[in-house]
């Protein structure tokens, strides 16, 4: 009998090693995953990033020639000009090639010329350079030839001249009865775009409707064609001499294909490029936009490496939280062995528990009925707190609604007389104030609940100098009658705050310098208000007794007053003070040395500056 094989692996080995082979394969699969993503999405950040470049760059193209597309025109328009195109004089030339040379230096553009209408260059602005345009004749060039038949003109290529590319434009110069007398035109360099481009590390080029690179950011990359020059297109291009003597050389590119979305993706030299391009608005162009398929591929790989390093760090924890099972489970038997021998003595202690908790119950019982005795009382301390604070708004809404009220009966009263005079825009003055004052009486409400429930102040920015004066204008029938003189030194103050609770402190202040000033024979009231230090500083002075220094201390306490029984109930200045303090000011009272009476001073912030109520 053969005895049967044993495997050459342990069962346990052979798990390790088959959720390691499982484990590689996963890792590989992530890395795949996550490079093709890693790609896509580079290319798309790719192709957005370029479709904007081209956008810009197109934008800055079409900017540098339109900077000068007025410059031709107006050198048209100029007399000048026409005369020395009419008369050419070397007097006249010799004024026009300054002139030329003038006008070049403050627009900034390469060169300036005018033509002949043979094509004859008769002045320029770089008439004094050994390269001057004076004596050429470019009648052949396009923009003249534009010129001439359809007004303007314009064309890109290199000077035959100078041997520096430019981009022309030109305008037809007329007499008075249309008749063609030349052309002004102006060179425009665009050399500098190439500079800022390679300045920026950007691979840009722009080629012309013949597909030659007229402008780019590599030099090596100018006066080459995509195309495969054959003996045609070479001959085409010599005849157009719009390349000068530049050698048109054939671009090292090869197409490697669409990456969707008007992308490709190309070889040019020894680089690899995505490559984008769009026209250039107004011009036979196309604007081309290379971003390097290096980058696109670092990213690619990095994301691939964060990957698979994730994916590493995720099977380590994995083997590290195995590990911890196994010795979980090797402490979880331990602790069985010594379970069991604990558990007689749990259940010792359980009988001695039980004993005990019977009579923690009955002290449990004991103490759940002192709570709910202490529960009882505190609702009705509750209870109590909110009588107190009903109380003391409906003392504080006597005390303040009497104010409107006593306005409101000084004005009905005088109604009635504007009634009896048929003085109509006073009567329609006294019901709009009779209407605010009724608003005020219903708001004086909020202001009490405020006062009780310590509600927020709604801030806003409003002038001071303005809730003075309105309550100035609400007690001004008692001021009269009490034969008061007001002097008032009202600077306008900005800050943040609540206009109707601003005038409800004024009114409280000045009420009370009114009922001291009763018994004095010069009745005079201060009121200065000015700007100090980022602050907002109100002084309300009256020609009174002044305050006993005895209850100066007690004059903001609630309920505290100096008047005699039913004339006040003492929450005038209590309700002052809680009104300024919420607004981040201050409020104090001192008596005046010369002259005696007494004033109160108040400080607000300025809007803009921090409050520090105290």
């Amino acid at each position: 009998m053969v005895a049967p094989r044993r495997p050459l692996l342990p069962a346990s080995l052979r798990r390790t090693w088959l959720w390691a082979s499982l484990g590689a394969l996963a890792g590989v699969a992530v890395m795949v995953f996550a490079y093709d993503w890693a790609r896509t999405a580079a290319i798309e950040d790719a192709r957005t990033r370029g479709a904007q470049r081209l956008r810009l760059y197109s934008a800055t193209i079409r900017t540098a020639i339109d900077r000068y597309s007025y410059l031709p025109t107006i050198l048209a328009m100029d007399p000048e000009f026409r005369r020395v195109l009419s008369h050419r004089s070397p007097e006249a030339v010799a004024t026009a090639n300054v002139r030329l040379e003038k006008i070049n230096v403050a627009a900034r553009s390469a060169n300036l010329y005018v033509m002949a209408p043979d094509g004859e260059t008769i002045a320029a602005s770089n008439w004094n350079s050994p390269l001057s345009y004076v004596g050429q004749n470019y009648g052949f060039r396009p923009y003249f030839t534009d010129a001439r038949a359809l007004g303007a003109g314009r064309f890109f290529g290199v000077g035959l001249t100078t041997r520096q590319p430019g981009y022309f434009l030109a305008a037809a110069i007329r007499d008075g009865a249309g008749t063609f007398l030349g052309a002004a035109v102006v060179k425009v360099d665009l050399e500098g775009l190439e500079h800022d481009w390679a300045l920026a590390g950007e691979h840009v080029y722009v080629t012309d409707h013949n597909g030659v690179a007229i402008l780019a950011s590599v030099p090596a990359w100018q006066y080459t064609i995509e195309a495969r020059i054959d003996d045609a297109t070479a001959a085409r291009l010599a005849i157009a001499r719009r390349y000068g003597v530049r050698q048109i050389r054939e671009m090292s590119l090869v197409d490697l294909g669409a990456l969707g979305e008007g992308a490709r993706r190309l070889m040019l030299g020894e680089r690899a490029f995505l490559a984008q391009r769009q026209p250039v608005p107004g011009e036979n162009w196309q604007i081309h936009y290379l971003t390097g398929w290096d980058t696109i591929s670092d990213k690619a790989r990095a994301t691939t490496a964060m990957a698979g390093s994730g994916w590493a760090v995720a099977v380590l924890f994995l083997l590290y939280l195995r590990q911890r099972r196994l010795g979980i489970r090797a402490r979880a038997d331990a602790q069985a062995a010594v379970e069991a021998a604990l558990r007689q003595a749990r259940d010792d202690l359980e009988r001695t528990v039980e004993i005990r908790t019977a009579a923690l119950r009955a002290e449990v019982a004991e103490r759940e009925k002192t709570e709910r005795h202490l529960r009882a009382t505190q609702d009705e301390l509750i209870h109590a707190g909110k009588m107190a604070a009903l109380g003391q708004m409906s003392a504080a809404m006597a005390h303040e609604i009497n104010q409107p009220l006593t306005a409101l009966r000084t004005f009905l009263a005088s109604t009635r007389i504007f009634a009896e005079r048929g003085d109509q825009a006073s009567l329609s003055a006294n019901f709009c104030m009779m209407n605010e004052l009724a608003e005020r009486i219903a708001k004086i409400t909020q202001h009490l609940k405020v006062f009780a429930r310590k509600s927020p102040i709604l801030f806003q920015t409003v002038d001071l100098s303005q809730a003075l004066q309105r309550a100035l204008f609400l007690l001004d029938g008692q001021i009269r009658a009490a034969g008061v003189d007001v002097e008032l030194a009202l600077d306008p103050a900005p800050l943040a705050g609540d206009l109707l609770r601003l005038e409800q402190v004024f009114v409280n202040l000045i009420r009370n310098a009114l009922d001291a000033m009763q018994g004095s024979p010069r009745r005079r009231l201060a009121i200065h208000l000015a700007a100090e230090a980022g602050w907002c500083v109100t002084r309300i002075a009256d020609s009174g007794p002044g305050i006993d220094p005895a209850v100066m201390d007690r004059l903001f306490e609630p309920f505290f007053t100096t008047k005699s029984v039913g004339e006040g109930l003492g929450l005038g200045l209590s309700l002052s003070y809680g009104i300024i303090r919420d607004m981040g000011g201050t409020i104090h009272a001192e008596n005046i040395a010369a002259g005696g009476g007494a004033a109160f001073i108040i400080r607000l912030p300025l809007a803009g500056q921090p409050g520090e109520a105290t």
